[in-house]
Parts: structure tokens; C-alpha cells; sequence
């Protein structure tokens, strides 16, 4: 009899930042439990509308302050570490960091990095976040996006 794994459903941001000349950054974090690199990420809160808890998310557990859009770019699934009987579906929100605070809650118990995108994909573990990262910022490179300021869907 095959086991049915419980899907726990988490909202997470993807951390941008760009310099003046268009080089994209990605802010990582790392988990609690293993210390692998990801994104921030959390559970659904009531009255708050996903990519707003993606935001929330990445100011907890990063100090990162900026402009969360509102469509999702897309999900990936992974297995929890501590329950194998638990996989979690995360639906990433990109946010695009304007500052990071000085102190923040999560501050002592995580690390961050801002690393280029080459440096951020072979950090990242996940198979699925990695090749969700990579196929993002290959649509937003190749011009497929307007600028975020003027970007439709932004929050």
C-alpha cells in the first residue's frame, strides 16, 4: 500500500535586487534546521493575501524591505526534513529588495547572502526552487518583463 503524503502549502519570495546596470542579485537564507540555502518562506496567515506573506517572510527571516509583486511565478515542491510523511508546495512571489535592515527577527538564527545568479543556483539544493530561480530570471533578462516600476502586475 502506497503512503499518502499530507502537502502543507507555503508562500515564499524571491529576493531581487539590480544594480544600476541591470545585474541581478538573489538574497538566500538559510533554514533553521540544516542550514541549506532557500528562500524565505512561510505558512499561510489568515487576512493576508499570499505575496503579502511572502514579503513578511523575507523581512522575519532577511531585514529585506522592498516591493513584493503580486502574481506568482510559480511553485515548487520539497520534502520536510524533520516529517517524511509531509511535503510542502511553496508559491514564490518575487520581491524586489530596496534595503535591508540592521537588526530583524530571525537575525541570530539564519544567515543571508546576496549572491549573483550563477553563485545563487549552485547554493540552492532544491531542484525545484533552483530550475524555478533559473527560468525566472531568464524570462526577466531576456526583456520579457516591463521594468518593475512600471510592471502591471506589481503589488
Amino acid at each position: 500500500m502506497a503512503s499518502l503524503k499530507q502537502e502543507l502549502r507555503q508562500f515564499g519570495a524571491l529576493p531581487l535586487h539590480f544594480e544600476r546596470d541591470g545585474t541581478p542579485h538573489v538574497y538566500l537564507v538559510t533554514s533553521r534546521g540544516s542550514g541549506r540555502w532557500i528562500i524565505p518562506k512561510g505558512n499561510p496567515i489568515r487576512g493576508l493575501a499570499p505575496h503579502k506573506v511572502a514579503a513578511r517572510e523575507a523581512l522575519e527571516e532577511a531585514g529585506l524591505v522592498g516591493h513584493v509583486l503580486r502574481d506568482c511565478i510559480g511553485t515548487f515542491v520539497f520534502d520536510r526534513r524533520q516529517r517524511s510523511d509531509i511535503i510542502c508546495r511553496v508559491e514564490v512571489y518575487p520581491l524586489l529588495v530596496e534595503r535591508q535592515l540592521r537588526r530583524w527577527a530571525e537575525a541570530g538564527q539564519r544567515s543571508v547572502q546576496s549572491c549573483d545568479l550563477t553563485t545563487a543556483l549552485s547554493l540552492v539544493t532544491s531542484p525545484g526552487l533552483s530550475a524555478l530561480i533559473e527560468q525566472y530570471m531568464t524570462r526577466r533578462l531576456s526583456g520579457a518583463f516591463l521594468p518593475a516600476r512600471t510592471n502591471p502586475i506589481a503589488a
